[in-house]
C-alpha cells in the first residue's frame, strides 16, 4: 500500500507524515470510523530517507505488515472473546458467566498488547517506511 503525505516532524529515524483527506473522504458514510480529523491522518513511519519536516514523501507498508497488524489488532481479540465465552458458559453453564470471562480475556489481551505495541514501535518492524522524498522542503 502506497500513500503520499507531508513530514511534520522527525525525531532520529522515525519521521510524522501527514497524509491529507482525499476529496471523497468528505462524502463517505464511513469515514467517521477511520479517525480522521479535518487535517488528514498522522502516521509514524520509519526514516531510512532522512527525510526533514516539510518534505512531500511516498510511504509504502507491506502488504505482510497490514496482515500482522490486522491479526494483533482485530483477530485475535476475536478469538479471545468468542473463547471465553464459550469457555465461561461451558464451565458456569450461565450467558452472563461466559459473556463476562469473553470480555475478561479480551481486556487481558489488550494489556498484554499495549505492551506488544510498545515493543513493535521501539523496534519499528511494522512501521509504515518513507521509500522516496518526492519534493523537499526549500524553506528550511
Amino acid at each position: 500500500m502506497e500513500e503520499i503525505g507531508k513530514v511534520i516532524k522527525t525525531n532520529k529515524n522515525r519521521a510524522t507524515v501527514l497524509i491529507e483527506l482525499p476529496e471523497n473522504c468528505e462524502s463517505c458514510e464511513l469515514a467517521k470510523f477511520c479517525r480522521i480529523d479535518k487535517r488528514g491522518r498522522e502516521i509514524l513511519c520509519r526514516n531510512d530517507k532522512s527525510a526533514e519536516a516539510g518534505d512531500i514523501v511516498q510511504l509504502n507498508t507491506r502488504e505482510k505488515n497490514l496482515f500482522i497488524a490486522t491479526v494483533l489488532n482485530f483477530v485475535i481479540p476475536l478469538f479471545f472473546l468468542t473463547g471465553g465465552v464459550l469457555l465461561g458458559k461451558k464451565v458456569w453453564q450461565t450467558d452472563l458467566a461466559g459473556f463476562l470471562s469473553g470480555m475478561s480475556l479480551m481486556v487481558l489481551y489488550f494489556f498484554v498488547f499495549l505492551f506488544v505495541d510498545k515493543q513493535i514501535l521501539k523496534s519499528g518492524h511494522l512501521l509504515p517506511e518513507i521509500v522516496s522524498i518526492k519534493k523537499k522542503n526549500t524553506l528550511s
